[in-house]
């Protein structure tokens, strides 16, 4: 385990694109094998952040659940955000 996490840490990217979006700053690196998004900011204003994608997520899911159509921007993240949680694929 420890060497997987240090072999991901000598990872070197080979695109990187860094912003600011409010009082956070955010570094998209794009990896041999993926991507890296890493969010710095003031961690409270993160977390409270988390909670409100958390809760357009859950709103989703629900008008998912209820049969809405769903823009196809809003089924790729609630499929992601499915994946990234663990839970069962919407679709």
């Amino acid at each position: 385990m420890a060497e997987e996490m240090n072999k991901d840490k000598a990872e070197k990217a080979e695109k990187e694109a860094t912003g600011t979006c409010g009082p956070i700053e955010v570094k998209l690196e794009g990896l041999e094998n993926g991507y890296r998004v890493t969010v710095r900011g003031n961690e409270e204003f993160v977390r409270r952040q988390r909670k409100v994608a958390g809760a357009y997520v859950n709103f989703l899911r629900q008008a998912d659940r209820a049969g809405w159509c769903l823009p196809w921007p809003m089924r790729v993240l609630l499929r992601f955000w499915s994946r990234y949680s663990g839970r069962k694929d919407p679709s």
